[in-house]
């Protein structure tokens, strides 16, 4: 190791240093640097008073420190690096303790090496420079707002963020004459992808479910016939009321012999009450209109549907009216990459698996299946999955 390049290990490892007696952490409130002067205050807040409060408003990652601070699993951390050497993006790697710095090439790098390091279970974290909008309002909870000069700060983090890029952010903020001195608590909100069109494999075999609708009235006479027939039976002694605030409800039901408690857009019944006329006259002398939901009774076994078959015959018979439909379970596996307008959001190796349901019918024999995918993301990478529906 030249002379040079020691300079630049031994910088690095004062980084570390650095970090560890004060961070430029999450939770602090952080100095900022000199914004323009000026701003204003509403609630009665001169522009001259400090104020502190929170803020939601856009912060761009401006550029990263071309070094990574990696924590976790040394081995594979260690693989990592020799690659990235290899590949010329990374300069050199060198240990301190149980941490292992890692000089990059260019600081654009930071978020696609980092990315390798966490494949390898390792920790990441790197120092980005920010800035925020020209403007922020700063909201305490007292309800006063201050808009407030922007400013730029750096700030220790996981860098799964492009330089560049622009993102949704809440933090802490402090206000000195109209402009931010300080922030602290900065999170950076995840973006919201919906509707992504994806081809998924089906990683078990589709599982039929199949499901006897009971109308309202008959779901207390019915539950004895579809326990015995073996069925998993689920009694929807409540009524649905659309937009209806619990104490619509209390007022609308008060002294009905019927009701057993309410919740917001909900009347719970007695078991035994059928008489859904009454309710319904009663919700519409209040502006409202009562929606009486079906209970369900499931079989899942191989004669599910010769099994659901005889227990509607039998409700009909009785004068219930009933219903069969065809369900499935699935367990699939989303591929690792996700694409949506150009975007690719990556999940974890391998693929992301999990369980959905579906209506109608499923061939036994299918081995993919197309899929639509709501998530979130954090720079490229898939955090959640919040909802998958069967394109």
């Amino acid at each position: 190791m030249d002379k040079k390049t020691l300079y630049i290990a031994i910088f690095a490892i004062g980084i570390v240093a650095l970090f560890i007696i004060e961070p430029f952490a999450i939770g602090i409130i952080q100095s900022a640097g000199n914004g323009n002067a000026g701003g204003s205050a509403s609630g009665g807040n001169s522009s001259s008073v400090s104020f502190t409060g929170t803020a939601v408003a856009n912060i761009t990652i401006v550029r990263y420190e071309p070094y990574l601070i990696v924590t976790g699993n040394n081995s594979n951390a260690g693989a990592v690096s020799e690659k990235l050497i290899g590949e010329g993006k990374v300069s050199y790697a060198s240990w301190n303790g149980d941490t292992l710095i890692v000089s990059l090439k260019s600081s654009k790098d930071v978020p696609s090496a980092a990315a390798e390091f966490e494949a390898g279970n390792a920790s990441v974290v790197a120092t980005a420079y920010f800035s925020t909008s020209p403007k922020v309002k700063v909201s305490d909870a007292n309800g006063t707002v201050v808009d407030a000069d922007g400013t730029s700060i750096s700030m220790q983090m996981r860098p799964v963020y492009e330089e560049g890029s622009t993102h949704e952010a809440t933090f802490a903020a402090r206000v000195d004459a109209g402009k931010i001195t300080g922030m602290g608590q900065v999170s950076i909100l995840p973006t919201v992808v919906k509707g992504v069109a994806v081809e998924a494999k089906i990683s078990s075999p589709p599982e039929a479910i199949y499901s006897v609708a009971v109308a309202w009235k008959g779901r207390t006479e019915a539950k004895q016939k579809a326990v015995a027939s073996g069925a998993a039976y689920k009694e929807k002694s409540y009524v649905y009321v659309a937009n209806a605030s619990k104490e619509t409800l209390d007022i609308a039901v008060a002294g009905k012999p019927y009701a057993t408690g309410t919740q917001p857009g909900i009347i719970s019944v007695q078991n035994n009450y059928t008489d859904s006329e009454t309710i319904g006259r009663d919700l519409l002398a209040m502006g409202y209109i009562a929606v009486f939901p079906e209970s369900v009774a499931t079989f899942s076994n191989a004669s599910g549907i010769s099994s659901a078959n005889a227990l509607v015959d039998s409700l009909m018979a009785a004068n219930i009216s009933a219903k069969v439909s065809t369900d499935w379970t699935a367990k699939i596996k989303l591929p690792e990459e996700i694409v949506k307008d150009g975007k690719s959001y990556f999940g974890q190796a391998g693929g992301i698996e999990l369980l959905i349901e579906g209506t109608g019918a499923l061939k036994e024999n299918s081995t993919a299946m197309n899929v639509s995918v709501d998530l979130e993301a954090e720079g490229s990478r898939i955090v959640r999955i919040t909802a998958v529906n069967p394109a």
